[in-house]
């Protein structure tokens, strides 16, 4: 049964967090709690040797919701406490996470490959040939073939459609690492068609990636350089080609036309060279 309590700020553990606190986000939501109040309660589990029982909670989920009561300058949170022990409570943060709609594309595959490593950590890795986790007995269901039975508990869990699974799947998987931490508060963070473009090239093009990202932080000019795109044509010598051209298929006639029209002191003379 949950228990529920007024958790001192000073006393919780925040430890490393799997998403990190985006200020713009804790500032909104301190200021809806300064109107409205704390809507939902932050998670904790106890940890009473933590810091010497200097924090003996430890956070669970919430942490834009401590920012955000330390900014308007609340003392003590609501908070439920779970019993987890470290695997769980992480899996009990990315759970959490996932539920919530303001994920970017990339924080919601990273969180999904998370929440598969953790899942494997308790009951074993999973066989991408199929068969049963290595921590199942023989006389266990083979309903593991190539995680089908993790795809189908996290789609169940968080509401997602096979094809999103599979989707953060391969990002998560394929991105590289320094790319990842690159795009976060990019423009590319949350465009799942460019992530799953990038998570298709090789690790040391990704890295490259990454490197250019720090100089130039807009990843669309990035990929447009890597590509080398030609520079774009001059108008007016498209438009110069085409007199040249049209000026080869005229007859006598249609020349002398043009160069009434055209007034008899123009310089026409590179016309009759470019034949």
């Amino acid at each position: 049964m949950a228990e529920f309590i007024r958790a001192k700020i000073s006393e919780i553990h925040i430890g490393e967090r799997a998403r990190p606190i985006d200020e713009d986000h804790a500032q909104a939501i301190g200021a809806s709690m300064a109107e409205r109040g704390q809507i939902s309660p932050i998670m904790v589990r106890r940890t009473p040797a933590a810091n010497k029982g200097k924090t003996p909670l430890t956070l669970v989920a919430g942490g834009h919701r401590i920012r955000g009561g330390t900014i308007i300058g609340w003392d003590e949170l609501d908070a439920v406490v779970v019993a987890a022990d470290a695997v769980e409570a992480q899996l009990l943060e990315l759970s959490e996470n996932l539920f919530r709609n303001e994920l970017s594309a990339l924080d919601r595959a990273i969180f999904v490959l998370k929440f598969r490593e953790l899942w494997e950590e308790q009951h074993g890795k999973i066989n991408p040939k199929g068969g049963r986790p290595a921590k199942q007995g023989h006389d266990a269901p083979d309903i593991f073939a190539a995680g089908r039975e993790l795809a189908k508990r996290v789609q169940e869990r968080f509401g997602f459609g096979p094809d999103t699974y599979k989707r953060a799947v391969r990002i998560g998987t394929h991105l590289h690492p320094a790319l990842r931490q690159a795009l976060r508060g990019s423009d590319g963070e949350d465009d799942q068609s460019l992530l799953l473009t990038l998570a298709k090239k090789g690790p040391t093009e990704q890295a490259g990636i990454a490197v250019a990202l720090q100089a130039e932080p807009n990843i669309k000019k990035v990929m447009s350089s890597l590509k080398g795109e030609p520079p774009k044509a001059d108008p007016q010598e498209a438009a110069f080609a085409k007199l040249v051209a049209a000026w080869k298929t005229a007859n006598e006639d249609t020349r002398r036309r043009f160069l009434a029209h055209a007034g008899d002191s123009q310089d026409f003379s590179f016309l009759e060279a470019a034949e």
